[in-house]
């Protein structure tokens, strides 16, 4: 059997005049649905940005509500009559002669420096004398995460 494979004969010139351009027109489509793709992954990974850090800012909010409910056990002496309480304060404290008001001003610069000095990042420490409970309180500004809260409010209970 011999196969005659001239041009014109077999009907593939025609099949292939036909598809001029189509082949340009496919590429076109796959190149768009990869980059509508890729703009997706862009987004995901600004957003985990985001998160991401809101996540740092929290675990630092409960580390310094700890540290200063360590260094009020440090001082159950002093704690126990309510000497380390300390209202809701947003700036730097100037470090008194007593060692409750110097681990309260190294307390309050520690949150200033972590969430910064915007006048949102706020420390605060109440008493409750019945109890003998210390409620450590630490804020700051969360807006930048996904869905954040513009106040952002960690509390940890210190037991004497």
């Amino acid at each position: 059997m011999k196969l005659n494979l001239r041009r014109g004969q077999d009907g593939l010139s025609a099949r292939l005049k036909l598809q001029k351009g189509v082949s340009l027109l496919e590429v076109l489509i796959a190149v768009l649905v990869l980059s509508v793709g890729l703009l997706g992954v862009a987004g995901l990974q600004t957003a985990n940005i985001r998160n991401t850090q809101s996540a740092h800012q929290r675990t630092m909010a409960v580390l310094l509500a700890s540290s200063m409910a360590e260094r009020i056990r440090a001082n159950a002496a002093a704690a126990g009559n309510g000497s380390f309480v300390l209202p809701l304060q947003c700036t730097q404290l100037s470090a008194g002669a007593s060692i409750q008001s110097v681990e309260q001003s190294n307390w309050l610069n520690e949150i200033l420096t972590t969430f910064g000095d915007s006048g949102t990042s706020c420390g605060g420490v109440t008493y409750n004398a019945g109890t003998r409970t210390y409620i450590v309180t630490v804020q700051w500004d969360d807006s930048r995460a996904l869905g954040g809260s513009t106040t952002m409010t960690i509390t940890h209970v210190a037991r004497i």
